[in-house]
């Protein structure tokens, strides 16, 4: 039997579009995996650098004010290591908190109002690069107490609480009231800020615990826990600075106070009490403090001066009853439409705070680089890049003067020894 030439021909041109329409109908029915997503990744860091066994600086905690000295100390072109016993942004941190809130006001005084436009434009520059923002604008109201001054702080004006009533309609005014009210202030990301902090640095904490400064003054160097060395030292590690120097720092001088905070949630839907609808409101009449809603996680509310002196490591981090009803109380009288909102996060948290309220910034006794920071009553994590651009310029030059208020010798009693002259 003969074939056909055009017949076959026909034939084996057909195969070919057969089997694509085999194969686009198997491919309908069985869809190929896809392959897994790349992970996110920042166009602007890279990764941190393994630590070396001689370094420029160690700097020893890693809560804002050590995160932001290494932050600089990178930035001068130094090698750093960082030590932190429980690791960065730990529950036990002063830093740990989900806000914290950068005053242009403070409070009226000079010397920390003047840090707080570095401190605001690197913070702004920081959440540019975040995934997440790290700043969030919005207003800080403070009512005034008896004893305050008429005229209003740098970076805010006075107004009568007539003329705020209807701005801010959330706040319960009483006749004859004034307050100062400051428009650049700035919500900051706590833990998140000092974790995005180092993440740009590209430093790695490391869960070291370190101990009190060892000198060998035959090299002129730092030894560190691992064998490694540093030209100096910075310890910024809060209230646990009590522990690594017992003598110099008593709890009379530096201490770790306790606040307890509470979170209430608004209704659904309810923007009023987020920025910029709702200002941080420091209530200085009546001694307690209210942030706005930040990413939802409520209005955190608590008594502006803390109510007993704790140990770091070993306190109950849990709020108590007593703590929430007095909250419950003012919020009743100057947030009332929150009064009765529910919790839906507290915490007993604490801050470090030398007896003059003051920063501790200065070289230890006998140390000529070895240094120590600490304090600043609520004020420290705020004002951070600052503060780190400054502890950093004393590592670079050892012969620097301290700000006289943040002395060694304003806590106790000006009989500190005064550091030799560096080699």
């Amino acid at each position: 039997m003969s074939l056909d030439r055009r017949k076959l021909l026909a034939s084996l041109a057909a195969v070919p579009a057969a089997l694509a329409v085999g194969a686009a109908a198997r491919e309908k029915k069985e869809p190929k995996p896809k392959d897994p997503p790349e992970p996110r990744k920042s166009r602007k860091r890279k990764g941190a650098k393994a630590p070396e066994s001689h370094v420029d600086v160690a700097v020893v905690g890693a809560g804002a004010l050590g995160a932001w000295t290494v932050w600089h100390i990178v930035r001068q072109g130094k090698s750093v290591r960082l030590f932190d016993a429980y690791g960065a942004g730990n529950g036990r941190a002063a830093s740990n908190l989900p806000s914290m809130l950068l005053d242009p006001a403070q409070g009226g005084d000079a010397l920390y109002a003047s840090l707080v436009s570095d401190s605001y434009a690197a913070w702004d520059r920081l959440s540019d690069t975040a995934s997440l923002p790290i700043l969030t604008p919005c207003q800080a109201l403070t009512t005034l107490a008896a004893t305050d001054p008429a005229a209003a702080p740098r970076g805010s004006e006075r107004e009568s609480g007539d003329k705020l009533r209807n701005r801010f309609t959330q706040i319960a005014w009483h006749a004859g009231e004034a307050a100062y009210i400051a428009d650049k202030a700035a919500m900051l990301a706590g833990r998140r800020g000092v974790l995005e902090t180092l993440l740009d640095a590209q430093v790695e904490p490391e869960a070291v615990v370190m101990p009190a400064p060892l000198r060998d003054k035959r090299r002129d160097v730092y030894a560190l826990p691992d064998g490694g060395t540093a030209g100096s030292i910075v310890y910024a590690c809060g209230a646990w600075l009590t522990e690594l120097f017992p003598q110099l720092l008593t709890p009379q001088r530096l201490s770790a106070v306790r606040s307890q905070v509470f979170q209430f949630g608004p209704g659904q839907g309810d923007l009023q009490y987020r920025p910029p609808a709702m200002p941080a409101f420091i209530d200085r009449a009546y001694g307690f403090t209210a942030l706005p809603d930040i990413e939802g996680e409520g209005v955190r509310c608590w008594r502006s001066t803390g109510d007993a002196s704790v140990d770091p490591d070993s306190f109950d981090r849990r709020a108590d009853e007593r703590a929430l009803a007095d909250v419950r109380q003012w919020l009743a009288s100057r947030l009332p439409r929150i009064g009765t909102a529910p919790v839906v996060a507290s915490a007993a948290v604490h801050d470090c705070r030398t007896a003059t309220g003051d920063l501790l910034l200065d070289r230890l006794p006998d140390h000529p680089r070895a240094w120590v920071v600490g304090g600043g009553a609520g004020r420290a994590f705020a004002l951070a890049p600052a503060i780190g651009a400054r502890v950093a310029a004393h590592v670079a030059d050892a012969g620097r003067p301290v700000e006289p208020r943040w002395a060694l010798a304003r806590l106790t009693g000006g009989i500190v020894t005064p550091p030799p002259p560096p080699s």
